[in-house]
């Protein structure tokens, strides 16, 4: 199954690189320049991850954070700011965030903490499906 991420950002210059780099990770790669756009991509695609500003117009990224989990709870997400708060930090690690990260960031590390976050996806993907095939094998349905 191809990896899908959602790059959400304001700055197109910071889409754009990140884009590149992940597509040439062998990634489908989604993009938007503000929450309401990617609101709107994540209600017509699945999207196994996104990478999210904090600060940008018409939908800031704490927000649709928590509308991004109304829509699926399992998705995960990375927040990256340039202004970053203690407490912003720690509202969304305690929210469930998969990772926060600082502007300017390092294109490697990013790299790494989304590779962490598939081979986390990729377990879960995983036990469910030994899960369903137990659950089959005993003759129950699934939930």
């Amino acid at each position: 199954m191809k990896k899908h991420i959602l790059v959400v950002d304001d700055e197109k210059y910071i889409v754009q690189m990140l884009s590149d780099a992940f597509e040439q990770e062998g990634m489908e790669v989604g993009t938007a320049l503000n929450g309401e756009e990617a609101l709107a991509y994540v209600r017509q695609n699945s999207v196994d991850l996104v990478i999210t500003d904090i600060m940008m117009p018409k939908l800031d990224g704490i927000s649709l954070f928590y509308e991004m989990r109304k829509i699926d709870p399992f998705i995960q997400i990375i927040i990256i700011t340039g202004y970053p708060s203690i407490q912003n930090i720690m509202e969304m690690l305690e929210a469930g965030a998969s990772d926060f990260i600082i502007k300017p960031f390092d294109i490697a590390k990013l790299k790494q903490i989304v590779g962490e976050n598939f081979s986390r996806i990729e377990r879960w993907r995983s036990l469910r499906s030994e899960w369903l095939e137990h659950k089959k094998q005993q003759g129950r349905k699934p939930l």
